[in-house]
C-alpha cells in the first residue's frame, strides 16, 4: 500500500515536471517569434515608426 502511494507521488511529480518543461519551451518559442510577428504586421498608426525587419533571417 505504501509503495503504491510513493509510485503515485513520483508519477504526479513527473507529470508536473513535464508540464512545466512544455510550458517553458512554449514560452521560449513564443518569445523568440514575437519580433518576427511584429514585422509581418503592417503598422497602421502613422505616428509610430514601422518595425524594422532588416537582418531577420527567414524562419525555416
Amino acid at each position: 500500500m505504501m509503495r503504491q502511494y510513493m509510485l503515485t507521488g513520483w508519477l504526479v511529480a513527473a507529470l508536473v515536471a513535464l508540464v512545466c518543461l512544455l510550458g517553458v519551451t512554449a514560452y521560449a518559442e513564443v518569445k523568440q517569434d514575437l519580433p518576427r510577428t511584429a514585422c509581418l504586421h503592417v503598422n497602421t498608426d502613422i505616428r509610430k515608426p514601422a518595425a524594422s525587419c532588416e537582418g531577420m533571417a527567414p524562419r525555416v
